[in-house]
């Protein structure tokens, strides 16, 4: 019988202890604490596996964290030393030692906001600086923490470091604003909390517009975020001029140039880590992304119609790869202190031949001329030079390493290894043929470095290396790799040599034996017994093969993929979504034919980008496995009485569509819009006269509320918000947390008598009881949900 599976433990729990789980409330009776507020044990000396906290606290120890691990293992910092990555003996000794300490709080700033609204973060963070005399009083290990400060080496000043602790904001009061400030502004998308090496390899992408971009292990999503915001970084900067004339509200121009012409695919094996990727995604709200559910290694080829007007169609390769393949994640230390324990030799070895694989695969998706990023979170060269040397050998001069060592020369990183060992639990292999006889088979001869020549040829170097110690982060390696002419068997190309596919397709055909008829030959019988039994032998590896099958697909319960198929609207959806147009007031500049649903019965419409449109659109496409894409757009509601338009605008994609609207859109000024948070649902009669009255002679459904003001006049200068105009009152169509998060930012004080509120619901029930209830039900619903279905 199996062993029952234990609940993995959260080691970052300060009050979990498996050794003294029964006798824990015990031992907290017995203990007390001293003046410096340090709990002491039962023999009286200071404990080092736990800390209180008090209103006046500004001490903190991240000992606290790694209460079950040992920042420690000898057999791990021995193999590295066996490795030889670092020389001086006093450099590895002092890595070591920060990889057994927390990771410091970074974060970036999203770039796609607005100058405003980056500003507005910027100011925040400096505010935070100055007033808070506090930070300075705060220890973590004896060392006075670091403010916030913004990073030498990422451009424009869009990152951020701060030596605190992820987990020490909920431990002292002191830190609350700073909390609050990263909690609200990474819930509305205007930064990504984000360790600061994984900032380095979509740096290294080169993003323009333009460009097809494919994240093939994405999730959590936090790289993809960052690709996506450079892809509309990049397009804004293009156009501008244009986008500042379509906001002049002197002019009528709004033309549609909004969106990229590029798009992002993220995609991941697992299927509940797709759905992080769809919710770190949304937050930026975006038409040019794809989230799909497929094997990196067997990604598929996209194909696309022909630019020049034929019904032909010809493989879409990718500009640009993001690789950053499934990995030991030993230099994850700092933030996964589980590594600690679980570590060992066999990790990088079983991982080799999977990153080969996938990032082979990269390879044959790329575009001749297009760059790859392959990455890890290890240290190991097993997992990384060793990686990029097969894939150079394989390519046959096809791909090729970039130098990248002048572009962001702030960023402190050391160069790719030429010369490294393998080792597994049986001892240290400085070759293939030193290893004993008997693990020849286990062992992969791609695990070795090349010779001296070849390392030279291939400019291993050029790869880099950034260690924990050389910046206070996590180890991390990067290679910039380069397709310049087409791999051997490089897929999708009928007319060049023959791809893998076709040539195992070639292959068999020519080998098979041909089954005839034939009656009269002397040696009938024997070809017809011949035939029979490799009919037999077929069939039984067939019948073995399918034995498998199930438990291949059960015990890989990483894919639960069932998920309805993107289509274009139907003819019927149309007539709705002329409707919808004419309700609005969408003009010409609208790209109408932009729109995707999903399924027969969807209630959504989604806006995609011009590439995303090639691909989803694409019937040869049909096997891509898609669980999101695109931006919601519109979402129908039923059953809330009669109105000429059911379909409400997202809130998610309000600042994309509000350009186009020719109705329906309502100027309101900072103090309205902090009297709708404070009231909720107001009346009509709450706001002046004019307002008033648009609100009045305005049909029932979804409206836009734009807050007026010139750039940085207000705190909510410019912004858009989506809102219902029922019968007497209004409300948003936002979320509560990012409601209260709102109130925190613009430092909204409910008022102390909360029976204002209780009354206007309480009379906006008895003046339409049944529209406005069911509206609001419904709404909750809506808002609750975390991703489309």
């Amino acid at each position: 019988m199996a062993k029952k599976r234990e609940k993995k433990p959260n080691t970052w729990d300060p009050n979990y202890n498996k050794s003294n789980k029964k006798s824990k409330l015990e031992n907290n009776e017995n203990k007390e604490t001293n003046n410096n507020n340090e709990i002491i044990g039962n023999n009286g000396s200071t404990g080092n596996d736990a800390y209180i906290t008090t209103a006046g606290d500004t001490k903190i120890d991240s000992k606290k964290f790694w209460n079950n691990i040992e920042p420690k293992s000898e057999v791990f910092e021995q193999y590295y030393k066996a490795m030889g990555i670092i020389d001086n003996e006093e450099e590895f000794k002092k890595m070591f030692e920060l990889m057994g300490k927390p990771l410091p709080t970074t974060f970036r700033i999203n770039t796609t906001i607005g100058k405003s609204l980056q500003s507005l973060v910027i100011d925040q963070l400096k505010e935070l600086v100055s007033e808070s005399s506090g930070y300075k009083d705060i220890e973590i290990d004896g060392e006075v923490v670091e403010l916030p400060s913004p990073f030498s080496w990422y451009p424009n000043e869009m990152a951020w470091k701060s030596s605190i602790p992820k987990k020490s904001f909920k431990k002292n009061p002191a830190l609350s604003k700073f909390h609050h400030f990263l909690v609200h502004h990474n819930q509305q998308g205007n930064i990504t909390r984000q360790e600061a090496v994984s900032m380095i390899p979509p740096l290294f992408l080169d993003v323009q517009s333009h460009y097809n971009i494919l994240d093939m292990c994405a999730a959590p999503g936090s790289k993809t975020t960052q690709i996506l915001e450079d892809l509309h970084m990049k397009h804004n900067l293009e156009n501008e001029d244009i986008i500042k004339r379509s906001f002049d509200s002197n002019t009528n121009e709004k033309p549609s140039i909004y969106i990229p012409k590029g798009c992002i695919i993220a995609n991941d094996v697992d299927t509940n880590r797709c759905y992080m990727l769809v919710t770190q995604t949304t937050r930026l709200g975006s038409p040019a992304i794809i989230v799909t559910n497929h094997e990196a290694q067997n990604f598929p080829l996209l194909y696309g119609k022909n630019t020049d007007g034929t019904e032909s169609e010809s493989p879409i390769y990718m500009d640009r790869i993001l690789c950053d393949v499934p990995c030991s994640g030993d230099g994850t230390t700092r933030k996964n202190p589980e590594v600690w324990k679980k570590w060992t030799h066999a990790g990088s070895i079983g991982l080799h031949q999977l990153q080969i694989k996938i990032a082979t695969r990269g390879c044959q998706l790329l575009k001749v001329g297009g760059r790859m990023v392959y990455s890890t979170c290890s240290m190991n060269p097993v997992e990384n030079e060793a990686v990029i040397a097969q894939i150079i050998q394989k390519s046959e001069g096809s791909i090729r390493l970039v130098d990248v060592s002048s572009q962001y020369p702030s960023l402190i990183r050391r160069p790719g290894l030429h010369n490294w060992t393998v080792i597994d639990k049986a001892g240290n292999f400085p070759t293939f043929e030193s290893q004993p006889e008997d693990k020849k088979y286990k062992l992969s001869k791609t695990l070795w470095p090349p010779t001296p020549k070849e390392a030279e040829d291939m400019h291993l170097e050029y790869c880099m290396r950034v260690y924990p110690h050389l910046q206070d982060t996590g180890g991390f390696f990067i290679a910039v790799l380069e397709k310049v002419s087409d791999c051997p068997n490089q897929i999708g190309k009928k007319t060049g040599p023959l791809n893998q596919t076709e040539q195992n397709i070639k292959t068999t055909e020519e080998t098979t034996p041909t089954t005839t008829t034939t009656t009269t030959t002397t040696d009938e019988k024997t070809t017809e017994i011949k035939e029979t039994t490799e009919t037999a032998e077929k069939q039984k590896k067939q019948n073995k093969g399918n034995d498998r099958q199930p438990k291949l697909k059960e015990r890989d319960k990483r894919q639960k993929f069932f998920e309805e198929p993107f289509t274009l609207p139907s003819e019927e959806l149309k007539k709705e979504l002329d409707v919808v147009s004419k309700f609005y007031g969408l003009t010409n500049e609208f790209p109408i034919g932009n729109l995707l649903t999903r399924g027969k019965n969807s209630q959504k419409i989604y806006w995609a980008s011009d590439s995303v449109l090639s691909i989803i659109g694409n019937e040869s496409n049909k096997s891509l496995k898609v669980i999101n894409c695109a931006l919601k757009l519109f979402q129908r509601h039923d059953g809330l009485g009669a109105m000429e338009c059911a379909y409400r605008i997202s809130q998610d994609s309000v600042l994309w569509i509000e350009p186009f609207l020719s109705k329906r859109i309502i100027t309101l000024t900072h103090d309205e819009l902090v009297m709708i948070f404070k009231k909720n649902e107001p009346f009509f009669t709450d706001f002046n006269e004019s307002v008033c009255q648009q609100l009045k002679d305005m049909e029932p459904g979804c409206f836009v509320i734009k807050i007026s003001g010139a750039l940085r006049e207000t705190l909510s200068s410019g912004m858009v918000f989506s809102a219902w105009r029922g019968k007497v009152s209004m409300h948003l169509l936002v979320s509560k947390q990012e409601i209260e998060s709102y109130k925190g930012i613009f430092h909204i004080v409910d008022d102390p008598i909360t029976s204002i509120n209780n009354n206007t619901i309480e009379s906006i029930k008895q003046n339409e009881p049944k529209e406005i209830s069911s509206e609001i039900a419904e709404e909750s619903k809506e808002q609750i949900e975390k991703t489309d279905n």
